[in-house]
C-alpha cells in the first residue's frame, strides 16, 4: 500500500509541475505556424456515411433503445433552437464537416461535448423541422444524430432549457436552428469603440497556460489576426470584426513600451479610420471585448485565427 501511494504522488506530482509551465514549448511556434492538432481540441476525425435517422440502431445517452426526441424551442436573446424534449440545447461544431457528415470531436473535446445519439430513431415534437433532414452516423458511443449533415451535441454545463453555456464558444460552437444551421442572436449588436489614450502602452505578462505574451499597463491581453499581414503591416479587421476586437491604438503622446522583453525598433502604427493602430513586428494590434484585466485570454485562438501575441510578434505559445 506504501508503495503505491508513493508511486501516486509522484505522478500527481509530474503533472503539477507540467502544468506549471515549466518545459516551455515556445518553439512550437518558432516558424509562425499553429501547433499540429491547434485546429480543434479533437483527435482523428470519424468519417462515416450519413445514414437515414428513424429507424437507426444505437444506444441513447441513458443505455437504451428509447427513440430520440427533438423539438423547436425558443429561448430570449436567440432565433428558434434545436432542443431535447427536456429542453437541453443541441449545438453544431465548426469543425465539424456536413457533406459528408463527420464528426471531429473525439478525445479530451467528449469530456466537454456529448453527442446526440438516435437510439432507435428521431422523433420531431410539436413539429417545425423536417424529419427528412436528420440522419445518423456511426462512433464508438453509438449512432449520432446529424442534422442537414451536421453531427449533433449537448454541452456539458447546459442541462436544461435556456442554458447556453456553450453558444459561440471558441467561435466554434453554436446552437443549431431547425435547419440545421446556426442559431443568430437577436440582440442589438455590441459596439465596441476605440480609446485613444493619452499614452499607449505596452508591457509583458506571464498567466498560468501561457508563456510570456503581450499586455497594456493595465494587463489587458494584446492580440494578434492570422488574415491580417505584418509585411506590409495591414489590417483586415474592419466593420462588424471591430464589435470584438477592438484596434490597439496610438495615445495622442504616441507608444511607451515598458518591457525591456519589447524591442521598441519593432513597434510601430498604420492608419486605419480609428486613428493610428499599434503594430508590433509588422502584426495589427488588438484588443478582445470580452477581456479587461489581466489573465482573461478569452479571445485566444478564436477561430483558430487569434491569438496573444508574443514579445517578438510571433503567436504566444500555451504551456504543457
Amino acid at each position: 500500500m506504501k508503495k503505491y501511494l508513493a508511486a501516486t504522488l509522484t505522478a500527481l506530482a509530474a503533472v503539477v509541475s507540467l502544468s506549471a509551465c515549466e518545459s516551455p514549448i515556445y518553439g512550437a511556434f518558432t516558424e509562425d505556424k499553429p501547433a499540429a492538432g491547434s485546429t480543434s481540441p479533437t483527435q482523428e476525425p470519424q468519417q462515416n456515411q450519413q445514414k437515414p435517422a428513424n429507424g437507426a440502431q444505437g444506444i441513447s445517452q441513458d443505455g437504451d433503445q428509447e427513440q430520440k426526441v427533438l423539438k423547436v424551442s425558443r429561448v430570449p436573446g436567440l432565433t428558434p433552437i434545436v432542443t431535447s424534449a427536456t429542453g437541453r440545447t443541441v449545438y453544431r461544431f465548426d469543425n465539424d464537416s456536413a457533406n459528408p457528415s463527420q464528426s471531429n470531436c473525439g478525445g479530451d473535446c467528449l469530456k466537454s461535448w456529448e453527442p446526440v445519439l438516435a437510439g432507435s430513431g428521431v422523433v420531431v415534437e410539436g413539429g417545425g423541422i423536417d424529419e427528412r433532414l436528420f440522419g445518423t452516423l456511426d462512433r464508438p458511443e453509438g449512432q449520432q444524430v446529424t442534422l442537414k449533415g451536421w453531427p449533433l451535441y449537448y454541452f456539458k454545463n447546459d442541462l436544461r432549457l435556456g442554458e447556453l453555456a456553450g453558444q459561440g464558444l471558441r467561435g466554434l460552437w453554436f446552437a443549431a436552428n431547425p435547419e440545421g444551421g446556426k442559431a443568430k442572436s437577436t440582440k442589438p449588436a455590441e459596439t465596441t469603440k476605440p480609446v485613444q489614450k493619452d499614452v499607449q502602452t505596452l508591457t509583458v505578462n506571464v498567466v498560468d497556460g501561457f508563456m510570456p505574451f503581450v499586455t497594456n499597463e493595465a494587463g489587458r491581453t494584446i492580440y494578434r489576426f492570422d488574415n491580417d499581414s505584418n509585411s506590409p503591416s495591414r489590417t483586415t479587421c474592419t466593420g462588424e470584426c471591430t464589435k470584438k476586437w477592438e484596434p490597439v491604438l496610438a495615445g495622442k503622446k504616441g507608444v511607451k513600451v515598458l518591457s525591456s522583453k519589447i524591442n521598441r525598433a519593432s513597434v510601430g502604427t498604420i492608419d486605419r479610420p480609428e486613428g493610428k493602430q499599434v503594430t508590433l513586428n509588422g502584426w495589427p494590434l488588438y484588443y478582445f471585448h470580452k477581456d479587461k484585466k489581466l489573465g482573461q485570454t478569452a479571445g485566444y485562438g478564436v477561430g483558430n485565427l487569434w491569438f496573444a501575441i508574443a514579445p517578438d510578434g510571433k503567436k504566444a505559445a500555451r504551456c504543457l
